[in-house]
């Protein structure tokens, strides 16, 4: 079929075109079509052809000349994130631990070998990487991922560090696999993990492993701030009480969604 390519499993050229179409509205805020055109190096008229389909099934709008995404993303997501017991038990009491601890917090998934955030609970008073819902991180980096990474079977973190690497964020991310390995050993031992600006620079965050039964997901929760605020003393004597409680309660209220 001349619309499929073979690259280990076939694939639809056209919906992988359609899809680079809508990453690259988004990234640039929009388009026109001749700046589409140009930066996939195609035909106008091909190009005028997927966004015209795309405006018709309303996952792209447009706005006099320029080509945008659509909220249709919005609804997509917004109805996921409402679907999963884990965002449902998580929420309330995350809320409550960022009023309890004036830092954020946060709730992360693990698909497709990254930690995706559901939801954060900001504070004001506090710091973190300003990463947006549904940002995709890599575990290793994270304080969540590294908790989530801890909990995953052998087999499934092998896959993971092969398909996604160990790449730097930071000056101390942990690119080194046995490094990875010995500190998933000591965050099975302890019950949390630690982020010391791994991630972002001047970030340190705490997290713990949740594992959400109705969603068939594996997922962590987390407090972060500035490392100057988060020192050893704080994390062991307040922050992980309040982490592992709040920890109980969620898995807990889970079992209200099976």
């Amino acid at each position: 079929m001349t619309d499929t390519e073979d690259s280990g499993t076939r694939q639809l050229k056209s919906v992988n075109r359609a899809f680079q179409i809508i990453s690259y509205l988004h990234n640039n805020g929009g388009a026109t079509l001749s700046e589409v055109a140009e930066a996939l190096d195609l035909p106008a008229s091909t190009a005028h052809i997927h966004l015209s389909t795309l405006v018709e099934s309303s996952y792209v709008v447009r706005e006099g000349d320029i080509y945008k995404t659509s909220f249709q993303f919005l609804r997509i997501g917004g109805e996921m994130q409402d679907g999963m017991a884990l965002y449902q038990a998580a929420r309330p009491e995350l809320d409550e631990l960022r009023e309890m601890t004036g830092e954020h917090t946060n709730v992360t998934v693990e698909q497709n070998g990254y930690a995706v955030q559901l939801y954060k609970s900001e504070s004001p008073e506090s710091i973190d990487d300003e990463a947006p819902l549904g940002e995709h991180l890599f575990l290793h980096s994270t304080a969540t991922g590294k908790a989530i990474l801890a909990e995953l079977p052998e087999e499934r973190v092998n896959q993971i560090i092969e398909q996604r690497g160990l790449p730097p964020q930071t000056d101390d991310t942990i690119t080194d696999e046995q490094t990875l390995r010995d500190e998933l050993d000591t965050i099975r031992e302890r019950g949390y993990s630690i982020n010391r600006g791994e991630h972002f620079p001047g970030v340190c965050a705490i997290a713990t492993v949740i594992v959400s039964e109705p969603d068939d997901a594996i997922g962590g929760i987390s407090i972060s701030g500035p490392r100057s605020r988060l020192d050893n003393e704080r994390i062991e004597d307040e922050l992980v009480p309040k982490l592992l409680n709040k920890k109980n309660i969620i898995e807990l209220k889970m079992h209200q969604y099976e």
